[in-house]
């Protein structure tokens, strides 16, 4: 966070720097082009210093909104024919394709990400949110959002008049490519590609990978079996059986709830292990009392117990 603050205080002087600073950012493994461009926003938003000057927000929206429509060009691509997307390729339009549909379908694909952008502009900026036509909906927030100079009427708009590259689209998305191809090339079983990436129209038969979603772990069905494997099951910390053990339910690693045995700097190992696994946040299952709490810094909340005893009561304690 530290080192987020001072690149972006060294470049806050104008917009378009606060742009070259968004797309220069080192990004994880996972390749652009398949991240989820709304958590990108609220991800950019939380990561700078705030109160957020509203010109920034505008270009962050912008270069994201690049990233966007070149995301529903590939989807759009993968439900064409090998046929149509040749032609596409070599003519710059589907032929075969119905035009009014091809951009309905892109509409359709951004509209989500406008809606949810307006919404944090208007929670982080004031003002009102905009009222309109379902037909019209995606010229209103594009222009309320500032993706375009002016509203324009449905009829002689296309989503294409929100792009506004940064640097030249071939440039950009031709690095997008490369990054998808080396990550093809080291995970091969995570995603598919249609031929050889060569060039940035080649994206477009890229196929989505399927990721793991976000869960819990998978508790047995009779509490009687974590008790019987953790009751007595030492801390990895101090070597001890804890006096209140806990299992994280995030990625299963056993805790001392609060044993001053393993405190660092007055943080008891389960607020450390919510710091290191939940960026602060945990959710623990109490052994002794197969109860679970949600640890959010210095506080916590008891949510309840997932088993239930033969009377279809909580056995808070295990008494």
């Amino acid at each position: 966070m530290e080192n987020n603050v001072l690149k972006y205080e060294s470049v806050i002087h104008s917009p378009q720097s606060v742009t070259v600073w968004l797309i220069s950012e080192e990004l994880p493994e996972v390749p652009v082009l398949y991240r989820d461009v709304s958590s990108l926003l609220l991800i950019q938003i939380l990561t700078m210093p705030q109160p957020l000057r509203k010109e920034h927000f505008t270009c962050i929206v912008k270069v994201l909104f690049t990233l966007l429509y070149t995301q529903a060009l590939a989807a759009l691509s993968v439900k064409c024919s090998a046929e149509d997307r040749m032609a596409w390729k070599e003519s710059g339009a589907l032929k075969k394709v119905n035009p009014d549909s091809v951009e309905c379908y892109l509409q359709q694909f951004c509209l989500p990400f406008l809606r949810i952008t307006s919404l944090l502009q208007h929670h982080l900026f004031g003002g009102d949110l905009p009222s309109c036509q379902e037909d019209e909906e995606f010229t209103v927030l594009a222009s309320c959002l500032g993706l375009l100079p002016s509203f324009q009427s449905s009829d002689e708009f296309t989503s294409a008049s929100c792009l506004d590259w940064p640097v030249p689209a071939f440039d950009m998305i031709s690095q997008w490519c490369s990054e998808l191809a080396s990550f093809a090339d080291r995970h091969p079983d995570q995603v598919k590609v249609c031929g050889k990436i060569t060039c940035a129209t080649s994206a477009l038969l890229i196929q989505e990978p399927k990721w793991d979603l976000p869960r819990l772990l998978q508790l047995p069905e009779n509490y009687n079996t974590i008790f019987q494997y953790y009751h007595r099951k030492t801390c990895t910390v101090c070597t001890k059986v804890p006096k209140d053990p806990a299992v994280c339910l995030v990625c299963g690693t056993f805790v001392c709830l609060k044993g001053l045995c393993c405190k660092q700097q007055s943080y008891c190992e389960c607020v450390l292990h919510s710091q290191n696994c939940g960026a602060g946040t945990g959710i623990f299952l109490l052994i002794n009392a197969s109860v679970i709490i949600i640890i959010r810094g210095h506080r916590f909340c008891l949510w309840g117990s997932v088993y239930l005893d033969a009377h279809g009561e909580e056995d808070r304690d295990l008494r």
